[in-house]
Order: C-alpha cells, then structure tokens, then sequence
C-alpha cells in the first residue's frame, strides 16, 4: 500500500513544485520506487509545463468524474497527473482523497504538489498521509509556511519535517537551529540555489536527472533515502573517512530519526 506524501507552503516562490518534482523523480530513478506525481494546484499548475506534458486529460476532469487513470503520463520514469491550466467546470477539489485512495494500491508514493492558495491547500492535506513544509530561509516566508503546519495540525495530518529552499547567502539567513525553534518542526533537506536548477527547466527534465552529481540532487537523494528507509551514503571525505557526530548536520541527524519510520511504513 503506497504512502500520500504533500509538499505544502502558503507561499509562491519557495521552489515547492521543483521539490516534489524533484523527490519524486529520485524515488523513482534512484530508488527504484513506482511513483505517482500529482499536481494538486487547482487554479496555476505548472508540473504539465515543467515536464512539457500534453494534457488532453487533467486531474480536473477525473475529479468530474472521468477515470483518473486517463489522466496519468509517463516522464522520466515516474506517473504524473497534470492539472488544467484553464477550466470552465466547477470541480469539487475534496474529491482529491477518493480518487487518490484507489491509486494508493499500484503505488509506493503518491507525491502531491499544492497550491499556496490556503482554501486550496485544505483538500491537499486532508488527501496527504503525510505533510512537508517547504520554505526559504527568512523569518517571512517562514512565519507564513507555518499556517500551513498549524492547518495541517487541525487536520490531524502528521508534519513530518521542513525543506530549507533556495539557501543564497546563509550569513544573512536564518540557520537551522533558528528554524527549528520557531517552527518546533524538525529540518530534512536543506538545498542552496544553484544555476543549474535554470538550465535543467530550460531542458524540461528533473535536474536530478540532468545533473546527477549536482549539490541539489545529492541533498534531494538524501532526502529520498530516508523516505525509502535506506542508509544514506557518506556525504563527503569527513564524513567518509572521519564519521565524528559533529561533522553531521542537524538535517542529517533529523532524517535519520525517520528513517526507520518510513521504512515501516513502505514495506
């Protein structure tokens, strides 16, 4: 039985979509996982345009009731529903848990993109088995992400942990013990912007495809091993050859707590 994985901000420009994206395109490629990619942003979806998919049928049209198996395409390994950039029907966007419920059994994970439209983030949650909080690294875009946790919690959709986006300059950002204290929320990943990240979109492939050995796909497939419940590969000469606790980052030290969690949970 697949695992319902939503990647959540109430915030655009954060790097959302390229994170769930990106982590279902290693669990995929790297980890041998069938997943199901799922755009879950009802009114500006961008997964059909980051893939260049051609969208015939959407997730608009199965939640009308056409087969939601219609509306899946094949890219890089892994399924993906798109959304409709345009729709001239009214849609029940609650209807998201049902149809998602039938696919759980042909799936490892089902991983959801979502809006940052915060009535539009409801149905994405009450869908998800789990959630994960995406933010960049500033106390704005934080203390915003965090309406998301404190809806998800009302919900009573386990938060599992936060992704720290799009590091530019860390000495002028917050770091991950700061983080940590304002969100209580655990960090897993932490991702610095990297202009290969533009060229891999200008290519419409995942830049954990694009560039494999890129800082991004390795933080990414860090991230994956965990959600995998496997180990995680030694992330340099220190840690290779010197494995002291405190040469390990708090984001390692975080994934590995749930990762034996996870591991259950995808037997």
């Amino acid at each position: 039985m697949g695992i319902i994985l939503a990647f959540v901000s109430i915030k655009g420009g954060v790097g959302k979509t390229s994170i769930a994206l990106e982590t279902a395109s290693s669990l995929a490629n790297d980890f041998g996982k069938k997943v199901l990619l799922v755009d879950g942003n009802f009114s500006a979806p961008n997964i059909g345009l980051y893939l260049d998919l051609t969208s015939d049928v959407t997730l608009h049209d199965a939640l009308l009731g056409v087969g939601l198996h219609n509306a899946i395409y094949e890219a890089h390994g892994f399924d993906v529903v798109p959304a409709a950039l345009n729709y001239n029907h009214e849609v029940d966007v609650f209807g998201l848990k049902k149809l998602l419920a039938k696919m759980k059994p042909r799936y490892d994970f089902i991983i959801l993109d979502s809006s940052p439209n915060y009535e539009e983030l409801k149905p994405i949650i009450a869908a998800a088995d789990k959630i994960f909080i995406v933010t960049t690294p500033d106390d704005v875009t934080l203390t915003t992400s965090l309406k998301a946790a404190r809806l998800a919690r009302q919900k009573k959709t386990p938060v599992v942990g936060i992704i720290v986006n799009r590091i530019r300059s860390p000495r002028h950002e917050m770091n991950l013990s700061e983080i940590e204290k304002k969100s209580n929320i655990p960090v897993l990943a932490k991702i610095k912007e990297h202009k290969k990240m533009a060229e891999a979109l200008f290519h419409k492939k995942p830049i954990t495809i694009h560039d494999w050995r890129n800082t991004i796909s390795k933080e990414i497939r860090r991230f994956a091993s965990a959600l995998c419940g496997v180990p995680e590969e030694p992330s340099g000469f220190f840690q290779r050859f010197l494995p002291f606790r405190k040469l390990i980052g708090k984001e390692k030290v975080n994934r590995e707590m749930i990762r034996g969690e996870f591991y259950k949970e995808v037997l």
